[in-house]
């Protein structure tokens, strides 16, 4: 009876063993519990097999000429789209070493020698199992992420709109901060979170009343007390969430006006007191505000901008920040190229 009637296709069990006396059996064993078995030499034949066809597990020896498991195993890994395939590698039950090994370049188990025929089926089966539902939950969590990322995206734009037809701020923005912290020598783990949190810097202006918000012209001493609460506002609106995105999206809201000497708002911090992420983000957002139109204003040119930056270096800004945004003024440019609004701001003079 084969136990794999209710899918598509059995599952197919790549078997790597330069030891034919070994994978006669493991095959026979396999075969009778309905999976599909294929074979290879070594890990190099492995590895150009599975070119061609994508098997469900790998089960393979360690000592093997050209290529051996563990090789095999980390070429495997480096594979995004095979991170969850299933990698058994087969050991002797004394070669404690190796075991822990194995673990290191990503074996999901191992087996023993001898192996016992009788219960090796068993043993891919469970396994098999528990990959597929490792990859379903990665790919429940991998959607659900996109969609929060989506409805950031979505939210920060929607705040840009009020006061910029285009919306096209918050991209230009977040990519010029990810930019910084590149020159900065963050990880790209840290990178990202700033790519994706950055956006919802402004997103308290949704509280803005019309009147402020969109006046052409300069704002009272009142209007301009009302207009800094958007950091307040969009501190609260982020806040108490429990994945770390959210968090920093939480923190650059309420820092992002905040300057190196403490003359910001709303908290008057100053130095390294204010978080990293809200000094790189101040920086991106107000280069971007400068060089952009806006009811209030015409656009600056680039020179002129940086020129601005410069000048704040120690007051407004975080004076290491300046100068790694001055060493990437060519990257600046590109980005601010490519999400242009549709009436171009100025004309680049850094060619």
């Amino acid at each position: 009876m084969n136990p794999w009637t209710n899918d598509l296709q059995a599952p197919q069990v790549l078997i790597v063993d330069d030891d034919l006396l070994q994978r006669l059996p493991m095959r026979a064993a396999l075969e009778q519990d309905g999976f599909v078995v294929l074979e290879a030499e070594n890990g190099q034949d492995a590895w150009q097999l599975m070119g061609q066809r994508r098997p469900d597990m790998v089960i393979s020896d360690v000592v093997m000429p050209v290529m051996d498991g563990f090789e095999l195993c980390q070429k495997i890994r480096r594979r995004d789209e095979l991170q969850h395939l299933p990698i058994l590698l087969a050991t002797s039950l004394e070669d404690l070493a190796s075991i822990k090994y194995a673990y290191q370049v990503g074996a999901t188990d191992f087996i023993t020698k001898p192996i016992n025929w009788d219960l090796l089926g068993h043993r891919v089966r469970y396994i098999l199992r528990a990959a597929r539902t490792a990859q379903e939950l990665a790919d429940r969590e991998l959607e659900l992420l996109g969609t929060r990322m989506e409805i950031i995206r979505r939210l920060g734009q929607a705040s840009e709109y009020r006061d910029n037809e285009t919306g096209l701020h918050v991209h230009r923005m977040s990519q010029y901060s990810a930019l910084i912290g590149e020159g900065l020598g963050l990880s790209r783990h840290d990178r990202e979170l700033l790519l994706h949190a950055a956006p919802m810097h402004d997103v308290g202006k949704i509280g803005i009343p019309d009147r402020i918000l969109l006046k052409p012209g300069k704002l009272t001493c009142e209007e301009f007390t009302i207009m800094k609460t958007h950091t307040t506002l969009g501190g609260k609106l982020l806040d108490r969430e429990p994945s770390l995105l959210m968090r920093t999206a939480h923190m650059i809201a309420l820092t992002h006006h905040e300057k190196w000497d403490g003359s910001g708002y709303p908290q008057g911090l100053s130095g390294e007191g204010i978080p990293l992420m809200g000094r790189i983000c101040s920086l991106a957002d107000v280069f971007d505000a400068l060089t952009s139109k806006r009811p209030y204003k015409q656009p600056w040119s680039t020179e002129k901008a940086v020129q601005e930056i410069r000048r704040g270096s120690g007051s407004d800004f975080d004076p290491q920040l300046v100068r790694v945004f001055l060493e990437i003024i060519p990257g600046i440019e590109k980005i601010k190229a490519e999400f242009a609004d549709e009436e171009p701001s100025s004309e680049s003079v850094f060619q």
